[in-house]
């Protein structure tokens, strides 16, 4: 038995100075040495000579079949066969643990094959040289044959047993794949909602205005609506039309239930003859965390909501 010097490496300890560290030592083991793989070495070789004479068999078919259909733009579609019948011997290979997902791609794959055997002989057939249509289409089928015999060697056989064992592994894969793969579409979904949301809202605000039509309205007096008229109240209650549920969304979100509390309020102390500034004093009296300048637009607007009434 043969046997080969293996450098290794362990940690050790190292003292410098009173202070110890660990540092990596390097050690020789032999070890014996593993014979080569004379089988794999053989798998190697046969997969190497029939992928060069698939290389012959592609050339050969995809200048036979581009010459059928008139040169040009015919030899890439005499390539088409070949790239399919190459990439469907890919997936067999990927497939060789699954028998009844090979089975198509083989299925497919020897399709293939024929087809391009046939135009191949249809060539030959053509150019008049019975020979080249007999050989160049063998070379195809003899080819895949090669091939097949390839796979029929690597495949990896399970018992029934085993094999509803490695479905099931599968299926619980795939499963898995499946949840993530949902889970991943509804994160997605619940994230553009969670956009759209706040675009909505950021909209609305700036659509609103609502600092802007809460002061518009709060400025219009009652000697104002009397100079215009009948058509400034109208213009008057358009404003409250629009900023009103606007106002009441506001006051809801910043305020909660205190924004109908000091809307009540001024309207109490305005019935009760109080001038405004004396009703924001009394209603900040009674909700002190209420703010002064929220205060005083709400006891504006309810004494510009009373003028208004008492006009009509």
């Amino acid at each position: 038995m043969k046997f080969v010097n293996e450098i290794r490496h362990r940690l050790t300890d190292r003292t410098i100075d009173g202070t110890t560290n660990q540092v990596s030592e390097p050690y020789t083991v032999r070890t014996p040495k593993l014979p080569r793989d004379k089988d794999q070495v053989a798998l190697v070789g046969v997969s190497g000579l029939v992928l060069a004479l698939t290389l012959v068999a592609v050339v050969w078919s995809t200048v036979s079949i581009g010459q059928l259909l008139g040169g040009g733009v015919g030899y890439a579609a005499g390539a088409v066969f070949d790239i399919a019948w190459l990439s469907v011997l890919v997936l067999e290979y990927l497939a060789r643990f699954d028998p009844k997902k090979r089975e198509f791609p083989r299925n497919v794959g020897l399709g293939l094959v024929l087809i391009a055997a046939a135009a191949i002989f249809l060539h030959g057939w053509q150019a008049g040289s019975w020979p080249m249509a007999a050989v160049g289409a063998a070379v195809s089928l003899v080819s895949k044959a090669l091939w097949w015999a390839v796979f029929k060697h690597i495949e990896k056989e399970l018992s029934p047993a085993d094999s509803q064992w490695v479905a099931a592994e599968m299926s619980k894969a795939n499963a898995k794949l499946a949840i993530a793969g949902a889970r991943r579409q509804a994160a997605k979904a619940e994230v553009a909602a969670r956009l759209e949301l706040l675009a909505a809202e950021r909209d609305l605000t700036e659509l609103a205005g609502l600092d802007h039509f809460r002061g518009s309205a709060d400025v219009i007096t009652a000697e104002q609506v009397g100079e215009h008229g009948q058509a400034g109240a109208n213009f008057v209650d358009v404003i409250h039309e629009v900023a009103g549920p606007l106002n009441r969304a506001n006051t809801v979100r910043e305020h909660g239930e205190q924004g109908a509390n000091i809307s009540h309020l001024a309207r109490v102390e305005l019935t009760a003859g109080v001038s405004k500034e004396d009703a924001v004093e009394a209603i900040l009296a009674k909700v002190p965390d209420a703010k002064r300048t929220s205060v005083e637009a709400t006891v504006r607007r309810e004494h510009n909501k009373l003028d208004r009434a008492a006009y009509r």
